[in-house]
């Protein structure tokens, strides 16, 4: 019931600000790192480094890919994989980011998309996470390395 209510103002709290700012902060992606973010917030993948880093790799891998290979389906095979393949190079593997490199492989944004919706949306939605975790467990967001639960991110097949 809890994480209901984080993820009710996490996401609630992006899109006011979205419709309040006049720029869209709300992409699909951000539903499911939400349900991560208030419903396994001890988990690896739910930490700022994996959630901040991983939409921005797979954004930015988006943004390349679509700008040297195009859309085509083979080609937003080959960028999914490439963005998976750094999220676990730079141990910031965030699985609902690889909506980010689909999204931007269909729409083909401009590269301010990385700032907004992506950079600003993660960062309201850290920034809830965190006040909000900490309000009914002090420290209990997020999980620093060494804590009880390491912060150790390993790809899968890695």
């Amino acid at each position: 019931m809890l994480a209901g209510v984080g993820g009710a103002l996490g996401i609630g709290t992006v899109a006011l600000l979205g419709l309040l700012s006049g720029a869209p902060l709300l992409i699909a992606p951000m539903g499911s790192t939400c349900m991560m973010l208030f419903g396994a917030p001890q988990a690896p993948f739910a930490q700022p480094r994996n959630v901040l880093g991983g939409h921005l790799i797979c954004t930015v891998v988006g943004l390349v890919a679509v700008s040297m290979l195009g859309a085509a389906p083979w080609a937003i095979g080959v960028a999914v994989g490439f963005a998976m393949a750094v999220m676990g190079l730079t141990r910031s593997f965030h699985p609902p980011a690889g909506g980010d490199t689909v999204l931007v492989m269909l729409v083909q944004p401009s590269w301010l998309f990385l700032f907004a919706p992506v950079l600003l949306g993660c960062v309201v939605l850290l920034g809830i996470a965190l006040l909000f975790h900490n309000a009914h467990t002090r420290g209990s967001y997020p999980v620093l390395e060494g804590g009880p639960e390491p912060h150790r991110v390993v790809a899968p097949g890695g």
